[in-house]
C-alpha cells in the first residue's frame, strides 16, 4: 500500500496523521451531533462538549504515545512532546476523548452517562475508519508471518520502513547477510517467507521471488570474483529486507465493524440505557488486548503482556464494575419510581 501524502500552500498532510484524521473528525462531528440533537441536547453546549472531548482525545494520543511506545526518548527529553517527533496513540485518544467529554459534563452538570448513549456508536464507527487509514499510510502493522493474510507496504512509506531500516545495519555488510536475516526473523518466518523487495527488482526479473533463493549465491569460500558477483547485482551492501506481516489494522477493522453492529442493536434494549458507555469500553477493551497478539510494535510491560494490553485488561475490569453498579443504582432508582406512583 502507499502512504496518501497531500500537499497544499503551507500545509503539509502525511498519511492518515493529516488528511484522513480530519476527515474522520469532521464526519464524527456532524454524525455525533445529528445523534445529539436528537437525544435533547442544544447545537451551543454540543460544539463545546465536543472540542472540549478532542482536543482532550489529542493530548492524551500524545502523552500515550511516548509513556506507553515511544518511552526512551521521552524520558530523555519531555519536551519531545511539543516537537513533530513521534505520534499520536488511537488507545490514548479514545481515553482521552471520554475523559474530557466527562469534564465538561461535570463542568455543565450535564449527565454524562446519558449523553453517551448517543456518543458511543459514532465513536466506534471513527475508530474502525481510523484503522483503514492506518493501513493505506502502513502503519499500525503487524508482527512478521508467512501466512496467506501476510502483507507489506510501499518502500514510500516511512512508518513500515523505519523499523526494517533499523535492523539494516546488523547484516548490510556481513559476509553472509542471509544467516543474520535468518535469525532476526526466526521465531516468525523462514528465508523462503520473505519477498524480494522492491530495491531488489532487478534480481525479481533474475527469476529471484524470495530470500531463500539468494543462497546460491553465497559460496562457502568468499573469492574476489565472488565478491565482485555480488557488488554487480547490488548486494553489496545488502538491501533492506522486510518480511510480509499481519495486517493488524485490518483485524482491528473488523472487530470494530463486529462492535459497531452490535451496538446498533444494543442500543435498543433497555439495559443499555445510561450504561452504552461501559458496553462500548467492555467491547473495545477486549478488542485492543485481541489485536495486540498480532501487533509489531508490541512493547512489554507485564512478563509478556504489553502496555496496551495491561491498560485493556483495565479498562474491561472499570467497564463491567461500572456496569454493575450504574445497573444496581438504575433499578433502584426504577423501582423508587414505581413505588412513588
Amino acid at each position: 500500500m502507499y502512504p496518501l501524502n497531500l500537499d497544499f500552500w503551507i500545509f503539509h498532510f502525511r498519511g492518515y496523521e493529516g488528511h484522513w484524521a480530519v476527515a474522520i473528525l469532521i464526519l464524527g462531528y456532524y454524525y455525533q451531533r445529528s445523534r445529539s440533537l436528537k437525544a435533547g441536547y442544544g447545537i451551543d453546549w454540543y460544539n463545546k462538549a465536543w472540542s472540549y472531548a478532542i482536543l482532550s482525545g489529542f493530548i492524551f494520543a500524545r502523552l500515550f504515545h511516548f509513556l506507553f511506545w515511544d518511552t526512551k526518548p521521552f524520558f530523555e527529553n519531555p519536551t519531545i512532546l511539543f516537537t513533530s517527533t513521534g505520534g499520536f496513540a488511537i488507545l490514548g485518544g479514545t481515553v482521552g476523548t471520554a475523559f474530557g467529554a466527562w469534564v465538561y459534563c461535570q463542568y455543565t452538570k450535564v449527565n454524562f452517562l446519558h449523553w453517551c448513549d448517543s456518543l458511543m456508536i459514532p465513536l466506534t464507527l471513527g475508530l474502525a475508519l481510523s484503522r483503514f487509514s492506518c493501513f493505506f499510510n502502513g502503519d499500525a502493522y503487524g508482527l512478521p508471518t508467512a501466512s496467506f493474510f501476510g502483507v507489506t507496504f510501499s518502500e514510500n512509506s516511512d512508518a513500515w520502513m523505519a523499523e526494517w531500516r533499523s535492523l539494516h545495519q546488523y547484516y548490510a555488510l556481513d559476509p553472509n547477510p542471509l544467516s543474520i536475516i535468518s535469525q532476526i526473523f526466526a521465531p516468525y518466518v523462514n528465508l523462503s517467507d520473505i519477498p524480494i523487495p522492491d530495491s531488489m527488482d532487478s534480481l525479481r526479473k533474475l527469476g529471484y521471488s524470495n530470500l531463500a533463493e539468494l543462497s546460491v549465491l553465497y559460496p562457502p569460500t568468499a573469492t574476489g570474483d565472488y565478491k565482485k558477483e555480488l557488488i554487480a547485482l547490488g548486494l553489496v551492501p545488502f538491501p533492506v529486507i522486510y518480511p510480509k506481516v499481519h495486517p493488524a489494522q485490518l483485524y482491528e477493522v473488523f472487530n470494530m465493524t463486529l462492535i459497531l453492529l452490535a451496538l446498533y442493536k444494543i442500543e435498543t434494549f433497555n439495559f443499555s440505557k445510561e450504561r452504552m458507555f461501559f458496553i462500548f469500553w467492555f467491547f473495545y477493551g477486549i478488542n485492543r488486548f485481541f489485536i495486540e497478539f498480532f501487533r509489531g510494535d508490541r512493547n512489554l510491560a507485564l512478563g509478556s503482556l504489553t502496555y496496551a494490553q495491561v491498560i485493556s485488561i483495565s479498562i474491561v475490569a472499570f467497564a463491567i464494575i461500572g456496569y454493575y453498579l450504574k445497573t444496581k443504582l438504575y433499578n433502584k432508582n426504577l423501582k423508587h419510581s414505581e413505588s412513588s406512583n
